[in-house]
């Protein structure tokens, strides 16, 4: 062990990182602090893994969020051990970090709040800030378990997107409104669009229905009014 231990320390002799700044400064890159910082990162993560399974547990999530907030936790951990105090490796790390093209969009916006969670621990477990670290994330993730529990995140929500198609030559001012006042809630008409070359117009309404089980009366009734062209109810109301 005290062979493996002077040679990592040979390899990473130059490597600096802030721990204990109170009592010795900046401290020369170990071992066993090397492990403990990646290790800390690495539970920390996980537990902000479970915490996200378990606010998603009813509902679809998807897999590459959630190895994406297992993950990233570690990855920012070992940049920051890398990077330490050093200005120009630090702006390297950074330039190089640049190039790197991201092309898979986060489909919930929630899980960005895991993914700079898990984030957040790597720099605080990369710094030496376990404890910190320990506390603070352990302060956000009840704070996100009291909220799903007591469905904080539906208040105000149910709103769906309602998609009309309708004839070109078709006046619509009020042709919809006693359809959508018998069956919703609330309805709002937000965008009124020229498509297939101007031969059809699409009405793209934000509503929310009276009772989630009578899309298919809506449908019904609208599809006598629009001359039995397309219609869609889609669940994500911020969608384009």
């Amino acid at each position: 062990m005290q062979a493996l231990e002077n040679f990592f320390n040979q390899l990473l002799v130059n490597i600096q990182i802030y721990y204990d700044t109170a009592t010795t400064g900046v401290s020369t890159l170990t071992l066993g602090k090397t492990l403990a910082l990646i290790g800390s990162s690495i539970g920390l993560s996980f537990l902000v893994t479970l915490v996200y399974l378990f606010v998603n547990r009813k509902k679809a999530y998807s897999t590459k969020s959630l190895l994406t907030i297992l993950l990233m936790g570690p990855i920012v951990s070992v940049i920051v051990i890398a990077v330490g105090s050093n200005l120009a490796r630090a702006i390297s790390i950074g330039g190089g970090l640049a190039l790197i093209r991201f092309r898979h969009s986060v489909e919930n916006p929630s899980d960005l709040i895991f993914i700079y969670l898990s984030a957040a621990v790597g720099m605080a477990c990369g710094t030496g800030g376990i404890g910190f670290a320990l506390i603070a994330i352990g302060i956000i993730l009840a704070v996100i378990l009291i909220a799903s529990l007591t469905k904080f995140d539906s208040i105000g929500g149910g709103a769906m997107r309602l998609t009309i198609m309708i004839p070109e030559s078709l006046d619509f001012a009020g042709v919809f409104e006693p359809v959508l006042k018998e069956h919703c809630k609330s309805y709002n008409l937000e965008r009124v669009k020229s498509v297939e070359y101007g031969t059809l117009t699409e009405l793209r309404y934000r509503i929310r229905l009276k009772n989630k089980d009578a899309q298919k009366a809506l449908l019904d009734d609208i599809r006598v009014r629009n001359g039995n062209l397309n219609i869609s109810i889609t669940q994500k109301a911020s969608d384009d």
